[in-house]
């Protein structure tokens, strides 16, 4: 941050008050501003402090001489000094940091670990798994380090802070910033390549290969530029005093509002991948409606990610940026979080059946007596049966036809409503000619003439 910024900071708040010239604790070139400033008019004694803490020219006056004579250091403890004087207390809200971060990890892991053990149970484990599980452990640094910030007065007004604190929380977001932009980029992956198993059009795969280069080069572009950020790297979080230039830096504030509009704008695009597939679904509206809303859980990132940018607006140029750049760290926390939980999501049925299953399980028996064993072709009633077993494999929207020669249907649907496969078997059990296997965008359902309507069917 640049020390203009901190001179502000010191200067805005020295300029509501102008403490007595002897007044013990305060840098020698404040002392003579105020010294100055008093000797320049009449309305206010030395003594008189509300007088003083209450007079805008006066201390508009005493800013102007603080800015040309003072360091941010001496700037820092010249506004610290008077607003004890004046009464006016330190601000402090770190707290909000350390309970966001704290609630959005656990959450995040809790998720992470709900799909990993369905992934692993049912025996689906896909590299989208991967990158959810990557996304998770990229952001327990984001959130880590904000474990600790708080204490260092991150979310403390900034002259209620010592120059070392405040170096020290510049290092920590430094840090943080750079878990941020693989956290952002593998949560979208993981997106990415959930679609690219279960859809599977050829021009959606095009799309979503598109958009995997595009989510790469954002991740590895942003992470690399936050790392080089200032030259040399450690004037990242020293310069903000003035008395440590950098030989260059970034603009932060463009940088970071920036990377968030890229960020919004990736995130925009993949939720609006799945909607034509999911539209061309022969679905009843209760299941188009509950499908579209599990494909549509990525809006919830781009909701935070705006708000984050608002936040972003004033990073870099705000006066007192321990305090108000502090909600910026909040919603970096959260949008990374958050985005963890919602690629979990559509898990969460599945890992609930797996524990319990009277309630979420799609496995049922009819009302009709079952076969006695395990095979579709010895019955022990004349009338069929339907039952649904748990499958994972294939696309999520295929469906698949099982008959036998006495041409009963039988329908296996997978374990959750988004996962249905059809496959069309003789009584021997291998495929028959002429399999009917595909997407229920491409097939219609085998049609026989001894097919038992279901209800729900």
């Amino acid at each position: 941050m640049r020390c203009g910024i901190f001179f502000s900071l010191g200067c805005s708040l020295v300029s509501l008050v102008a403490p007595v010239v002897a007044q013990a604790g305060l840098p020698s070139c404040a002392a003579t501003c105020f010294q100055n400033a008093l000797m320049a008019q009449e309305k206010c004694t030395p003594t008189d402090i509300p007088c003083i803490c209450g007079d805008a020219t006066l201390n508009a006056n005493i800013q102007g001489c603080v800015l040309n004579t003072c360091t941010v250091r001496e700037g820092l403890v010249t506004v610290n000094a008077t607003s004890a004087m004046c009464g006016i207390p330190i601000r402090d809200r770190s707290h909000v940091l350390l309970i966001s971060a704290i609630v959005s990890l656990i959450a995040a892991w809790i998720a992470t670990t709900m799909r990993l053990t369905v992934g692993i149970v049912r025996e689906s484990f896909g590299i989208d798994d991967v990158f959810a599980l990557a996304a998770c452990c990229a952001a327990t640094p984001l959130s880590g380090l904000q474990f600790v910030t708080p204490a260092l007065g991150f979310g403390r007004d900034t002259w209620g802070c010592t120059p070392t604190e405040i170096s020290t929380v510049l290092k920590y977001v430094w840090g943080s910033q750079i878990s941020y932009f693989p956290t952002s980029g593998f949560t979208k992956l993981c997106f990415l390549f959930f679609f690219l198993r279960i859809f599977p059009s050829q021009s959606t795969h095009r799309t979503i290969y598109v958009f995997i280069v595009i989510t790469v080069l954002y991740t590895l572009g942003f992470t690399i530029t936050v790392i080089f950020a200032a030259k040399p790297i450690s004037t990242y979080w020293t310069s903000w005093d003035g008395e440590h230039p950098s030989i260059y830096s970034i603009n932060q504030n463009v940088f970071y509002l920036t990377a968030a509009g890229v960020n919004i704008a990736i995130d925009f695009a993949i939720v609006i991948i799945p909607i034509p597939q999911l539209l061309k679904l022969k679905l009843t509206g209760r299941k188009r409606v509950f499908l579209m809303s599990i494909f549509s859980v990525g809006g919830v990132t781009i909701v935070v990610s705006l708000v984050r940018l608002s936040a972003l607006a004033t990073y870099g140029t705000t006066s007192n940026p321990m305090y108000d750049n502090m909600m910026s760290g909040v919603y970096s926390v959260i949008e990374g979080n958050v985005g963890v939980v919602c690629v979990c999501m559509p898990s969460f049925r599945r890992f609930l059946a797996l524990f319990i299953p009277n309630c979420f399980d799609s496995e049922e028996n009819s009302k009709y007596t079952p076969y006695d064993d395990d095979t579709p072709n010895k019955l022990s009633s004349s009338k069929p049966s339907r039952k649904k077993k748990s499958t994972l494999q294939g696309s999520l929207f295929q469906t698949t036809i099982m008959k036998t020669v006495d041409t009963r249907v039988e329908t296996e649907r997978h374990d959750s409503d988004d996962e249905v496969r059809l496959v069309d078997l003789q009584r021997n059990g291998r495929p028959a000619e002429g399999d009917h296997t595909g997407s229920l965008e491409r097939h219609e359902p085998y049609k026989s003439p001894y097919t038992q309507h279901y209800p729900g069917n």
